[in-house]
């Protein structure tokens, strides 16, 4: 059970001085990065292969670096890497040892440093087996084993580069560019959590445009959208780094304010909503938004409970005459 006191913001928005959070644009590898922790951590996903967390967490180590850095790091892995072949010679086989900075670096930079490298890692094991003395029944084999070991570190960077693409766009909405439901619930998971351990106020709002269908009937489905990508790309620019941006149904957005109360959370949310505003009539478009935002003081018992809090609030907000914000502090009973 939770009681909760009840504040309908409309009438304070327009008479209260209150200062806008700094607007930090939202980095895109903000979101992958949380995925990807889940994707190690998470005992729901099923995904405890002791390779694969290795190669997500080093990439995720190494994705923070600059490209030079890790292009270095992993030409000087595979570099020590070939030196150790050639010294132990062709009866100690080091041939897993490539897939790692390959790996890490395809992770980390992408599919074409992870092509870059599985070229350098085949050419430094041709050397090495050059080099052992080890004496071939023809001059060719030591190449076509070049070329077999090539092709092997091409199929786990190409796996490796889908993956990390199919990580990110399986939860990535593609109109907006904003995470979708899953991803959303994806990363409030880990903010939920970590809100439960350090006893963190958070925030949720629930955005929906008014008469939207209107806008879908009258001036088309194409310019819905174009509304839509529209305020995508606001909310992403109007919000911090640390927040979560969603698009969460037709004409819905969800936003999670990490370490906000009630004071944050209402002046953060003013100030989307009139950016939102103003981004719509530079388009030619006169936009209005209700908004239902929960501040929780204790973290609540779900995600699902989180929303559906906001939820009801965006619903309060649209009986209240729409163009409002209803906002709730949530305070759980003792």
């Amino acid at each position: 059970m939770s009681s909760a006191q009840h504040s309908k913001v409309r009438t304070d928005l327009q008479t209260r001085e209150v200062t806008p959070l700094e607007v930090v644009p939202q980095r895109g590898d903000t979101n992958r990065d949380l995925w990807q922790t889940r994707l190690t951590s998470d005992p729901s996903l099923g995904v405890h292969d002791a390779f694969l967390r290795l190669i997500v967490k080093a990439g995720r180590y190494l994705g923070a670096r600059s490209k030079f850095v890790t292009l270095a790091l992993g030409v000087v892995m595979i570099a020590v890497i070939g030196a150790l072949d050639l010294l132990t010679g062709p009866e100690i086989g080091l041939s897993v040892f490539y897939l790692f900075p390959i790996g890490f670096i395809t992770w980390a930079a992408g599919r074409t440093a992870g092509i870059a490298l599985s070229l350098l890692s085949a050419g430094v094991w041709l050397a090495a087996d050059l080099g052992g003395g080890l004496v071939y029944s023809s001059p060719a084999i030591p190449y076509w084993n070049a070329g077999v070991r090539l092709a092997l570190f091409l199929i786990v960077t190409h796996t490796l580069a889908a993956l990390s693409v199919s990580l990110e766009w399986a939860r990535t909405d593609y109109l907006t560019g904003l995470v979708n439901t899953r991803g959303f619930h994806d990363l409030a998971f880990k903010q939920l959590h970590q809100a439960r351990r350090s006893g963190r106020t958070y925030s949720l709002a629930y955005l929906d445009i008014d008469d939207f269908k209107s806008v879908n009937d009258e001036l088309g489905h194409l310019t819905g959208d174009a509304l839509l990508r529209l305020l995508g790309d606001t909310l992403r620019q109007a919000t911090r780094k640390s927040d979560i941006v969603a698009r969460v149904g037709g004409d819905e957005f969800a936003i999670w304010f990490l370490d906000a109360g009630f004071e944050t959370a209402v002046s953060a949310m003013r100030h989307i909503q009139e950016t939102l505003q103003t981004a719509a009539a530079k388009g030619g478009r006169k936009v209005t938004f209700s908004v239902g935002l929960a501040t929780f003081q204790e973290p609540s018992e779900s995600i699902a409970e989180s929303v559906a809090q906001a939820d009801s609030l965006m619903y309060a907000a649209k009986q209240a005459g729409k163009n409002t914000i209803v906002h709730r502090v949530i305070q759980r009973a003792a």
